[in-house]
């Protein structure tokens, strides 16, 4: 019976070995803070990486042609960068980590896009427009997934149909409440038929103009 008593001194090694564990998890909870603000910050550079040189160094005193009105290849890398780091962090995050890390990257990159004319030298209608569709590409992102699909059947096709499917792949992973994939595939054909919808619309309305004429 006397082993099986409690001594002080079992006691406070007891207290010690708790006090002991429960400094070890705060430290690395503290680490696991610190590793998370350093991605939500990693990303953002990002941005500043791609994008500061594109204002620098992009040409918008453009004349209109196919290739002028493509995305600057720097949005293109940064696109993919940022996919890159999306789906790494989005296997192995929880849902509010990993928002935490995206969430206002659309709103950066119009501020840094926007801002970034001052390096402009001249610019003309075409660098416009062209400007006008690297922001507004994020500016996509603000939105919900079922909203983003509204918003295409009301402002019509702008982007390619790959630019939404991404789009609406990285609300899906980074919005909660959204549905499972059950409803994202729904949504992705709903794209295909709108954007179908869209073409049979344009392409009436230039039979029709053709036969006016």
């Amino acid at each position: 019976m006397a082993d099986s008593q409690v001594t002080p001194e079992s006691e406070r090694s007891r207290e010690q070995i708790l006090q002991t564990l429960s400094d070890l998890a705060q430290g690395f909870q503290d680490i696991a803070d610190r590793c998370l603000l350093v991605l939500h910050l990693e990303v953002r550079v990002h941005c500043f990486h791609y994008l500061i040189p594109l204002a620098k160094q992009g040409n918008y005193a453009i004349v209109a042609n196919v290739e002028s009105m493509d995305y600057d290849p720097l949005v293109v890398k940064l696109n993919k960068d940022i996919s890159a780091v999306e789906e790494a962090m989005g296997a192995t995050l929880q849902q509010h980590k990993f928002h935490y890390i995206f969430e206002g990257l659309g709103h950066l990159i119009s501020c840094i896009l926007i801002n970034g004319a001052q390096y402009f030298k001249r610019i003309s209608e075409s660098g416009i427009k062209k400007m006008c569709r690297n922001i507004f590409y994020y500016e996509m992102l603000y939105n919900t997934a079922d909203e983003l699909l509204s918003l295409v059947v009301d402002q019509g096709v702008r982007y390619t149909e790959l630019d939404y499917i991404n789009a609406l792949s990285l609300l899906q992973r980074s919005q909660t409440g959204v549905g499972d994939m059950g409803t994202q595939n729904v949504r992705l054909q709903r794209l295909k038929e709108i954007i179908c919808e869209q073409a049979a619309i344009k392409q009436a309305t230039k039979d029709k103009k053709i036969t006016t004429v």
